[in-house]
């Protein structure tokens, strides 16, 4: 009895279950960004809108906007830890694994995001192509290695999932040729909320346009229809955003908001990441991916088939013109690189002139890559990087576990407790939200004024960089970090576990992207 089709779907679904929710608090180590959104979102949570005023210190002070990315990432994160009521489900002692907890669970957000990525990669393939195809996109989506990217809290992961329902919505229109203008209007929706989340999402109206124009083109619709059909994608998409420069206007923080955006788009160049730095470590990460999706967009588009090289080329574009990329900006072109490999992979025995069996040969390469694909991302996974991460955020959270005791007799004149914590974005969030710390810097660059005797400071590799390249940065709180440094003497050290692995070897040869680079943490006070 033949396997009903649908039911393949769950293989998929299944190794991307794994590949997306296994070892999430260790693997990757915590990146600085994550941190800011999950403190953005925590903010949210408690009812103090969508805009975190602490913002402005999340990026070098040659710019003091507390403006750089829209809102929505952080509303959905909210939505999502309001519902499953975290931290407060999680909150016990301050203990590692408790700590850890804490660390797990928007990963693991993330990492259900991208089991919906897969499923929905499926449903562009098939409404594009035909299932085998769609089932072979999948499959390379949930088990390669670069997939990992899609495993931290970053506003990419969080907008690609609304970027590929805006383009299968459009696909849809396909085979339901009534519902055009309410497909395409709920297309247009979801891509502004994907601007919305990032504003680079942008870069896909072109493809979501030609692709309406494809559809329309099919079905000989008369012109007046298909303008009608891309007016009614467009309204959403350029309304939804423009919710962000509203708020700003309403709040009297119109100035800021130009500031702060035109800094993210022209003012990054200084920090060293370009488009071929960070190619180049993509290409270490996951070669396969890389060198065949790349060749793979080239034949489709010998082929005629456009949706590839209109998918990345204005993307990468936009990234190469701002000039300053990290690893999470590829997640929004795996997708198609998948795709691409899994069409050509389909047809190679059409260019070989293989006429028999032609699906044993296809599959056959597929599970061949697959294999090797889930073999090198299970033991790339199972990798601990956030060793010293986890110890340092559970060391200082017992800290102030044990120093501050809230009553009044524990408190200063002015109502603070005792002491002041001093550290950086991806720890902050934990005392200031989860532990309702009053006395806990944002991040190091925070100038708030100290009330307290007592001091902990965080000497990680954020603070080293802050402090040696001083040029952009407040030297007032500089000079007072100095200060603070010289007056305290060192608590706790944490250093990096023994590596079990050789960077030259596959596939850690790409692990630098998932490694924070963090080899110690100082925790000092002067207590």
């Amino acid at each position: 009895m033949p396997i009903d089709k649908r039911i393949l779907i769950l293989i998929p679904l299944v190794l991307s279950a794994f590949t997306h929710l296994w070892n999430p608090a260790q693997f990757p180590s915590f990146h600085l960004d994550e941190g800011v959104y999950i403190r953005r979102a925590l903010h949210t949570l408690d009812g103090l809108g969508p805009h975190d005023p602490d913002s402005k210190f999340d990026h070098p002070q040659d710019t003091t906007s507390s403006y750089d990315h829209p809102f929505f990432g952080q509303i959905v994160l909210a939505s999502i830890f309001k519902v499953i009521n975290y931290p407060q489900s999680l909150i016990s002692s301050p203990d590692s694994a408790s700590i850890e907890g804490l660390f797990s669970v928007p990963r693991l957000a993330m990492g259900v995001f991208a089991i919906i990525d897969t499923f929905l990669i499926y449903k562009i393939g098939e409404r594009r192509f035909n299932p085998t195809i769609a089932l072979y996109s999948s499959l390379l989506f949930a088990v390669m290695p670069s997939t990992w990217y899609t495993r931290r809290v970053v506003l990419d992961s969080i907008m690609l999932p609304f970027i590929l329902t805006s383009i299968l919505l459009i696909l849809e229109t396909k085979i339901r040729p009534n519902y055009v203008n309410m497909l395409s209007l709920l297309s247009g929706i979801s891509l502004g909320l994907a601007i919305f989340t990032k504003i680079p999402s942008f870069t896909m109206i072109p493809l979501l346009v030609y692709l309406i124009l494809q559809v329309a083109e099919r079905r000989q619709l008369l012109s007046k229809k298909e303008l009608k059909t891309i007016g009614m994608f467009l309204i959403p998409v350029i309304l939804i955003p423009l919710i962000w420069p509203t708020y700003a206007l309403l709040s009297g923080d119109l100035d800021q908001w130009f500031d702060g955006v035109i800094w993210q788009a022209t003012n990054r160049q200084s920090e060293d990441k370009t488009l071929f730095d960070v190619g180049f470590s993509f290409l270490k990460s996951d070669p396969l991916i890389f060198i065949l999706g790349a060749i793979g967009i080239l034949y489709l588009t010998i082929r005629r088939e456009f949706i590839g090289i209109i998918w990345i080329i204005p993307y990468l574009s936009l990234l190469y013109l701002v000039g300053w990329v990290n690893h999470f900006h590829f997640i929004l072109i795996i997708p198609i690189l998948c795709i691409s490999v899994a069409k050509m992979i389909h047809d190679v025995p059409n260019i070989v002139h293989v006429r028999k069996k032609e699906t044993v040969v296809s599959s056959g390469i597929i599970i061949a890559i697959v294999l090797f694909g889930i073999i090198s991302t299970g033991i790339l996974i199972s990798t601990n990087l956030s060793y010293i991460q986890l110890q340092t955020a559970s060391y200082i959270s017992n800290e102030i576990d044990h120093k501050d005791v809230l009553t009044t007799d524990n408190k200063n004149s002015n109502g603070y407790q005792q002491v002041t914590i001093i550290t950086g974005p991806i720890y902050s969030w934990i005392y200031k939200y989860v532990y309702e710390h009053e006395g806990t810097f944002s991040h190091i660059r925070d100038t708030q004024p100290i009330h307290t005797d007592n001091i902990i400071l965080l000497v990680d590799s954020l603070y080293k960089r802050l402090t040696s390249r001083s040029d952009a940065e407040n030297q007032t709180q500089l000079a007072r970090l100095s200060g603070i440094y010289n007056n305290t003497e060192l608590a706790a050290l944490f250093e990096k576990l023994p590596a079990s692995y050789s960077k030259k070897n596959y596939p850690f040869t790409g692990i630098d992207s998932a490694d924070s680079g963090l080899t110690a943490s100082e925790i000092r006070k002067n207590y």
